[in-house]
């Protein structure tokens, strides 16, 4: 709390009642959708689902659930509801899960460094340092596919929960799709700050974003509270910018949370619904009946 004494509250006030509001609203809930659309395409290829309709839009579903969840939770447990949507065919649902969790993030930390490698090296003029750097998420799974061998020496309890290295096409193709979803999250933050009438460039955004980033994965705060918003402060002036700029793109970036929350409120709806219309498709009609 002590945080937000650091803000000069009247200049961010004038700079919220100068804000696009359509801008913000309608270019970022369509890019929050475009999150949730490549967050469920990663979901179903890390897990080697069929990539139908019913299976993509219960996928987007259940991200977009994650998604708002995450901006209210610490420690991943959005992702909860993810791996309940597996079918668990085979009685190791859970253990599948997992696995992909974990290889979503291994990927999506590799992202947030990448970003943050990308923005530096662009600030430093080094190009094909930053495509590089860009593409770690891509490296990084092709290093899991390197070390997967490594994983037999495991404790056999533990073989299940890293059966999806061996699986090189998912780890790979999931890589790709992790460049796509931070390339999104850039062009997220930079409207939301744009929005407010503060510029950044490519590069200054990239930086902006692995920086705030791995700050709130280091803290594990809900939503990274207070730390986000001195980290994208610290940064801002760190870039040269003036203290107003500083602390409306703070503000502008915090604001996004309730859309997250909004849509991935709506996503969880949806999703419920749909578990709620399916259980009571099960529902025996005799009550000698039993559900199997």
């Amino acid at each position: 709390m002590w945080a937000i004494h650091l803000f000069d509250w009247k200049q961010v006030a004038i700079a919220v009642a100068r804000m696009h509001l359509g801008m913000f609203a309608g270019a970022g809930l369509s890019l929050i959708c475009g999150t949730f659309v490549v967050r469920g395409l990663r979901w179903l290829v890390v897990l080697g689902l069929p990539l139908d309709w019913r299976h993509f839009w219960q996928s987007f579903c259940a991200n977009g659930a994650a998604s708002g969840l995450a901006t209210l939770t610490p420690f991943q447990m959005g992702e909860i509801v993810k791996i309940r949507m597996i079918p668990d065919h085979h009685g190791s649902a859970w253990r599948l899960g997992v696995s992909a969790f974990f290889v979503e993030r291994a990927l999506d930390l590799a992202g947030v460094i990448g970003m943050g490698g990308c923005g530096f090296a662009l600030r430093r003029e080094m190009t094909w340092v930053a495509a590089a750097c860009l593409l770690l998420p891509v490296w990084g799974s092709l290093a899991l596919c390197v070390i997967a061998p490594l994983s037999r020496h495991l404790p056999a309890r533990l073989q299940p929960y890293v059966q999806l290295l061996h699986y090189r096409s998912r780890v790979i193709g999931t890589g790709f799709f992790t460049v796509v979803l931070w390339l999104l999250y850039a062009a997220l933050w930079w409207t939301s700050v744009r929005a407010i009438n503060v510029e950044l460039d490519f590069s200054q955004i990239a930086m902006l974003l692995g920086g705030v980033m791995l700050a709130i994965v280091a803290t594990m705060t809900p939503g990274g509270l207070g730390v986000a918003e001195l980290g994208s402060r610290g940064i801002m002036l760190w870039l040269g910018k003036s203290h107003a700029d500083a602390d409306a793109a703070a503000i502008a970036l915090r604001l996004l949370t309730p859309l997250l929350v909004l849509f991935g409120g709506a996503c969880l709806a949806v999703l419920m619904r749909y578990r709620h219309n399916a259980n009571l498709k099960r529902m025996p009609t005799d009550p000698n009946d039993t559900i199997d």
